[in-house]
């Protein structure tokens, strides 16, 4: 389906401007991200990093790897943002 991250940042991005959120399936994230026997993690992290590098966050299923995106949710008034692993806006079930 996308022949560059480029065309998959851009098409997420179209996407989420319609819809409350995209997915993207593990033929085309391990494109981009190719999983390596015993760095599933890594390859996890990347997905997220590269969601938070756009604004959006992802919450990502393992079976097979299916990567589902959402626009940011805006941080309630008051409460600074917490970059510390577990309140980055990442979800991994």
């Amino acid at each position: 389906m996308f022949e560059s991250i480029e065309h998959m940042r851009n098409g997420i991005a179209e996407a989420l401007k319609k819809k409350q959120h995209f997915t993207v399936f593990d033929n085309d994230l391990s494109k981009f991200w190719p999983p390596v026997r015993h760095t599933r993690q890594k390859q996890i992290e990347a997905i997220q990093q590269f969601a938070k590098d756009n604004g959006w966050e992802v919450t990502i299923r393992d079976q097979g790897l299916i990567a589902t995106f959402r626009k940011l949710s805006p941080e309630p008034a008051g409460r600074p943002l917490n970059l510390a692993k577990g309140d980055d806006h990442s979800r991994q079930s």
